[in-house]
């Protein structure tokens, strides 16, 4: 008995000696080989099955080979208690694989988030990635409790049944919730705007795209104001890009001249004025037109185009005060709204 006592520690010492040995020769391989290929992908899973599960894998094995001994061994020994063993050692297995997969699964998830997301220009989805890996291992321990009930020979169908109603009702519950994460991955793969593109709502308002989240996206306005969008609505709502899939942005200038005012030369200073701005495109030229007879002025209207959406409005405000002293110095009238009563005065007879 004391010689086989001894074997059964010997055997499960050497296992673990066995395991220990066998993951530092991994991280040798690893440092020499597997750390100078393309991908990381190696990396992260030798990392993962380097930690406990070569360890844990060793010691059921050779726990394994022990229980089966002792029944060979000792027929007359306590066949309850090695049966109890064997269930142990099953349930312990049924958890180890859980632990592999789960750590298999971390891995390529962390590989992604690293090395995949950042070339595929989507860091935005970087943040979903331990929201996956959280339901993953929700996921694989939930079947591996449900393995070991059903191996304990407990009815399982129940207990599925309950699980998935459960579900159905989690799922109902925050439904919203759902709809706006899957909106938000559907926005980052879909990419209509990305952070940092200017946009113009279906309300009216034009804002810089700041973040995209789980649920909403924010969107920076010009008075440094957050407005905040469920990414649902977002997604079903008409939004214009203002500066995707080309950075240059239209400029209008609007302005009106008196009446008997030479419109050509109205048309020429305004021209010129723009041509005159660093941060006017020469191609297209810019161009001035005639747009239409107004109340109080003839409307005329200035096209130009900037390079980068983000200097839009500055220009399109000097171009304002440029075209309005180039007027001035060339006798140029632009007219104040007037309105002309004509009394008549009725014969009292």
């Amino acid at each position: 008995m004391l010689y086989r006592t001894l074997l059964w520690l010997g055997i499960i010492i050497a296992a673990w000696l066995f395991a220990k040995l066998l993951s530092w020769l991994l991280g040798v391989f690893h440092r020499k080989f597997a750390s100078k290929t393309a991908t990381k992908l190696d990396d992260y899973i030798i990392e993962a099955l380097r930690k406990e599960p070569f360890t844990h894998i060793a010691i059921l094995l050779a726990l394994v080979w022990v229980v089966n001994d002792a029944a060979t061994n000792f027929p007359a020994g306590d066949e309850r208690l090695i049966n109890i063993l064997r269930y142990i050692l099953v349930i312990y297995g049924i958890f180890l694989g859980a632990i592999v997969v789960d750590g298999l699964i971390g891995a390529i998830l962390n590989w992604a988030r690293e090395e995949v997301a950042p070339k595929a220009d989507l860091k935005m989805l970087s943040e979903f990635f331990p929201l996956l890996k959280r339901i993953a291992r929700a996921t694989i321990y939930t079947i591996a409790i449900v393995i070991v009930l059903s191996y304990l020979g407990v009815d399982v169908s129940a207990l599925v049944v309950s699980m998935g109603v459960a579900g159905a009702a989690i799922a109902l519950a925050v439904k919203d919730t759902i709809e706006n994460a899957i909106s938000g991955i559907l926005i980052m793969l879909d990419r209509p705007f990305r952070i940092g593109d200017r946009v113009k709502l279906l309300s009216g308002e034009i804002g810089d795209i700041f973040e995209i989240g789980l649920r909403s996206t924010k969107i920076l306005t010009f008075d440094n104001t957050l407005i905040i969008l469920p990414n649902a609505k977002l997604l079903s709502e008409q939004i214009t890009n203002l500066s995707y899939p080309n950075p240059v942005m239209r400029v209008k200038v609007d302005v009106g001249v008196a009446y008997g005012t030479d419109v050509e030369k109205a048309k020429s200073v305004m021209e010129r004025v723009a041509a005159e701005h660093s941060d006017i495109l020469k191609e297209p030229e810019p161009k001035a037109y005639f747009i239409e007879f107004g109340d109080n002025a003839l409307e005329l209207v200035l096209i130009g185009r900037v390079g980068k959406y983000t200097n839009a409005w500055d220009t399109q405000n000097q171009l304002r005060e440029r075209i309005y002293k180039a007027f001035a110095d060339e006798n140029i009238e632009i007219p104040f709204p007037q309105m002309d009563v004509h009394i008549q005065k009725e014969n009292s007879d």
